[in-house]
């Protein structure tokens, strides 16, 4: 709901998403650190006095809205400004509900409940509210509730977890048992004795154990939604999973052992990085399920260690504590440290390799069940020396280490895997690339030797997984493609590849493509993939050409529409990345704005904000192209998105909209909007294209135009290649208030 109302100032970028989740992991770890404080400091019934009145507090913030006046910045990194407007907005709320979980084991844990002993399995409850949350919102709460009914059903929600949580509390008073220095110093003894306070050590594997499952869900998310495929909603997959492997090992009776998949995992792990790394994307059927089965194997086999290795109930803050600070790190890791260390998205193959080489290491409840049994072995062997056995019939007992639980069951597996995978990233090894990745592989040294003091790594595990981290920073194969230059910002990693077979320069974004050159002297200046002459925008120049005099374009790429340019218009190009400015304007890679015609200017930022700045009636053409390929920046495509381009057109001004789209079809969205505002409209999708029209770059293309008047189409609507909108009645009105993705995924609604 919050990334949503985010959305109009930032766009769809999948770093908001990230950026989003780091922030309210952070808020969870202060919720849990308030938690373990507090209840250490005033004890636990004491403590339900002092929560009542910080459930209190969000009330003021509710219901939840964004902060007005907050504005991202035009140029920087806005990732500490989104950080600081969702502290603002959403941080208290948000805060209070992030206690509960803790708070109410914890006071369970105080009641005369049979179960109070071990009162984790709630745990197991707390997250599969949130993955009814993930599941419910996109398919149930979206389609059907507008942003301010979504946010006041919210806060009509924590009014009843208030009264819920006043209710627990009451229930902790009523109960028998209590924390008074007089009423349980006996039971304090015994759990002293029983189980003693948790090592540094054994904080340090919780921190890593849930470190590296956090990190990994933002890594195979990022993967997922801009190398492999940027299918709406696939974000959700990931994170439905990541929580389901906390359901499934905190259970009362875990629904699979974690030592089962951890014997295979590494044959699944190695192909995994070799994929990533080798940028494979097809086919997708096949691809996407192996991806997010890696993270459901390595998030079920770390959780499961943290399940087992859970304290007595005594420490149950602590420990929720210091596993939701490694979530934190994971987080801090992928969403702001990662875009600084790595030019490329390496942050998902290296934590998959490192993920690989700490499989069948103990956890510290295995080394304590490891050590005991040794000692009974010990123990065996000495009294049978001791009483001797003349019988013939005893066997000696030796200790074997491979026996025991959470022991390495199939160390083959995984040296075969970890070798193929060497030998692999031996054959692309580069060493140009190490200045280029040193911060990185730095920072992935220091995250070892955590892992050394954890989990007593032997000093030959660490060379090895030293010498992986190098391999996988400098892996780079030139029959990949000659990638001339890669740029990382907050909206992406953005790739310039040269084809030489085919003689071509191409804007990559992930894996869709944003725009691309020919570097034959001849065609040079020719506009290609959508905007290509024979396209539908192309179509616009040919008929139009000679009324306009400014055009705006929403959406840069390499600039290749400023080959339509004119001498003596003034063209605007609005872009939110300032990356892609800065790769669109080096002639070495793209040489349409260094050759336009027409006087053109660029302004960075979201393209609606800046719009309203232009003066009403300016624009003669406004071009949106934010739509081609797959990024879905809602808000450009409200009806309170397209009054405002109407202030900025010319009389006789027209919108036109690109579309393209692999998996959705916003064509009825458009007509409904155009219907509702009183517009005409023409459409024209171009999808088959002949191969001799690929050879020459040109790409499918689906357009819409909008006029106040139909004659202000020109001679475009004689054009049999253009149709108007036909309408729709299921077709709905998006608004800045209400929108729904679901509704227009192409499976639903193809054409």
């Amino acid at each position: 709901m919050v990334a949503k109302m985010v959305l109009p100032l930032l766009g769809g970028s999948p770093a908001v998403w990230n950026t989003s989740l780091f922030f309210f992991q952070t808020t969870l770890l202060l919720a849990y650190g308030y938690a373990h404080i507090t209840t250490k400091w005033w004890g636990t019934r004491r403590q339900t006095l002092i929560h009542i009145l910080v459930l209190l507090l969000p009330m003021a913030f509710l219901p939840i809205t964004l902060t007005k006046g907050w504005l991202p910045p035009q140029t920087d990194n806005p990732t500490f400004w989104l950080l600081g407007l969702l502290l603002l907005s959403v941080g208290s709320p948000f805060f209070a509900v992030s206690t509960t979980a803790p708070l109410v084991q914890k006071w369970f844990a105080h009641t005369n409940h049979p179960n109070s002993a071990d009162p984790y399995f709630l745990y197991t409850a707390s997250n599969l509210g949130s993955l009814l949350g993930v599941i419910a919102y996109p398919l149930l709460i979206e389609p059907n509730l507008s942003l301010s009914s979504q946010s006041w059903g919210w806060g009509i929600g924590y009014g009843l977890l208030f009264l819920l949580t006043l209710g627990c509390g009451a229930c902790l008073w009523l109960s028998k048992k209590s924390d008074t220095p007089q009423e349980s110093a006996e039971n304090q003894v015994d759990e002293n004795i029983s189980q003693p306070a948790p090592t540094w050590q054994l904080k340090t594997q919780w921190i890593l154990l849930s470190f590296l499952p956090s990190s990994l869900l933002l890594g195979v998310t990022t993967y997922l939604t801009t190398d492999l495929a940027a299918i709406p909603l696939l974000w959700a997959l990931p994170l439905a999973i990541y929580l389901l492997t906390f359901i499934f090992t905190f259970a009362r009776k875990p629904i699979f052992s974690e030592k089962t998949i951890e014997i295979g995992l590494p044959l699944l792990l190695s192909p995994l990085i070799i994929l990533s790394l080798l940028k494979i994307i097809q086919p997708v059927w096949l691809l996407l399920p192996l991806h997010l089965l890696g993270l459901l194997g390595i998030a079920g086999v770390f959780h499961g260690k943290l399940a087992k290795s859970r304290p007595n109930p005594k420490y149950l803050t602590s420990f929720y504590f210091w596993i939701s600070l490694g979530g934190v790190l994971g987080g801090l890791f992928n969403a702001i440290a990662a875009p600084l260390l790595f030019p490329n998205v390496l942050e998902y193959p290296l934590i998959l390799g490192l993920s690989l080489l700490l499989l069948g290491i103990s956890s510290a409840e295995e080394l304590k069940q490891q050590a005991e049994a040794k000692k009974r072995a010990e123990a065996a062997i000495l009294a049978t020396l001791i009483n001797g056995d003349d019988s013939g019939s005893y066997t000696p007992l030796h200790f074997n280490s491979s026996n025991l639980p959470g022991s390495r069951r199939s160390p083959l597996i995984l040296a075969i895997s970890i070798a193929l995978l060497f030998c692999f990233l031996l054959a692309g090894f580069q060493v140009k690339y190490f200045h280029g990745n040193s911060l990185g592989i730095i920072f992935a040294v220091g995250l070892l030797l955590a892992m050394r003091y954890a989990f007593n790594l032997h000093p030959t595990r660490l060379f090895i997984s030293v010498i992986l981290i190098i391999l996988i920073n400098q892996f780079y194969l030139p029959g990949m493609g000659a990638l001339l230059v890669t740029e990382r910002s907050f909206f992406g990693v953005n790739r310039v590849l040269e084809n030489k077979s085919e003689n071509y320069h191409s804007l990559l974004h992930g894996t869709t493509l944003h725009g691309k050159q020919s570097l034959d002297p001849q065609r040079r200046h020719e506009p290609l993939t959508y905007f290509s002459y024979s396209s539908p925008i192309g179509q616009v120049f040919q008929v139009l050409d000679q009324r306009l005099s400014h055009i705006g374009v929403m959406g840069l790429g390499i600039g290749t529409l400023a080959a339509y340019g004119k001498p003596g218009q003034n063209w605007t190009f609005y872009e939110i990345d300032p990356s892609v400015e800065k790769l669109a304007q080096n002639p070495k890679y793209f040489t349409f704005l260094a050759d336009a015609q027409a006087k053109f200017s660029i302004i960075l930022g979201d393209a609606r904000l800046s719009v309203q700045k232009v003066t009403n009636n300016y624009y003669d053409l406004l071009i949106m192209d934010a739509f081609s390929s797959d990024s879905i920046p809602t808000h450009l495509v409200t009806r309170e998105a397209m009054q405002l381009y109407l202030t900025k057109l010319a009389k006789a001004g027209l919108l036109a909209i690109n579309i393209s789209n692999r998996h959705l079809n916003l064509e009825p969205v458009l007509g409904a909007l155009a219907n509702n505002l009183g517009l005409s409209t023409l459409r024209q999708l171009q999808w088959n294209i002949s191969q001799a029209e690929r050879e020459l770059g040109k790409s499918p293309s689906h357009w819409v135009l909008f006029a106040r008047e139909r004659e202000d189409f020109g001679e475009l609507m004689n054009d049999s290649r253009w149709q108007t909108i036909a309408p729709k009645p299921y077709a709905p009105i998006w608004t800045d208030d209400f929108s729904n993705i679901f509704q227009v995924l192409r499976i639903f609604n193809p054409t």
